[in-house]
């Protein structure tokens, strides 16, 4: 699926080889718990906006919510890559999108269903040999049973996709019963306070491909 991130350009370098990102697909593998004794690494990647800036953040995205992860769905690979072996033979490998289900809590920017759980991916995830995670750098993979601010673009097959540094915000200091009281909550509902009526209208479109 073709990837709207409005502005947000990444460049990304790992392992030595260079590899231009581009849309979510490709076959889907089940999912499965993280395994902690897989190692992380970090790949970078730079941006067309300030991802620090939750005004920014929040301006760019087709989305901004509050939502809790139910669980993981699978991962599936896009764009493969010749990558070295240590015997000296190169394989294809893609690169990993993980995908889940999220329960809308509240909609910040734009408005996505809260009655039923709607699907939501992740831009990185395990490799397809299973030897290693791949996440962007300040990023991380989404828990279950965690709630986040999501800062999310819409695709077209009507699902979305949070991507790099800041696209999922955990909210760790309330319980779910008073997230609203949350202080990630309030930076980001106050960010979008800030939007102009220019800036709103011009993602209002984007909600015609948001889940149903």
């Amino acid at each position: 699926m073709a990837a709207r991130q409005n502005r947000i350009i990444y460049r990304f370098l790992l392992l030595g080889c260079i590899a231009l990102l581009g849309a979510c697909s490709g076959q889907k593998k089940a999912g499965t718990a993280r395994q902690e004794s897989i190692p992380t690494y970090q790949v970078k990647a730079s941006y067309g906006i300030n991802v620090d800036d939750p005004k920014a953040l929040v301006a760019s995205a087709d989305y901004s919510f509050v939502g809790i992860v139910k669980r993981e769905t699978g991962t599936s690979y896009q764009n493969p890559i010749p990558l070295e072996q240590a015997d000296g033979t190169t394989k294809k490998m893609g690169e990993a999108y993980t995908h889940y289900t999220v329960q809308v809590l509240a909609n910040l920017k734009n408005k996505l269903v809260t009655e039923r759980s709607i699907k939501v991916t992740k831009q990185g995830g395990i490799r397809e040999d299973h030897s290693a995670y791949d996440v962007l750098a300040g990023d991380s993979l989404l828990k279950a049973d965690q709630a986040y601010v999501f800062n999310a673009y819409a695709q077209a097959d009507g699902t979305l996709l949070v991507s790099g540094k800041n696209s999922t915000v955990p909210i760790r200091d309330k319980p779910v019963d008073a997230i609203a009281d949350s202080s990630v909550v309030k930076t980001y509902q106050a960010a979008v306070g800030t939007l102009s009526a220019k800036e709103l209208e011009a993602k209002q479109k984007a909600s015609d491909d948001a889940p149903k």
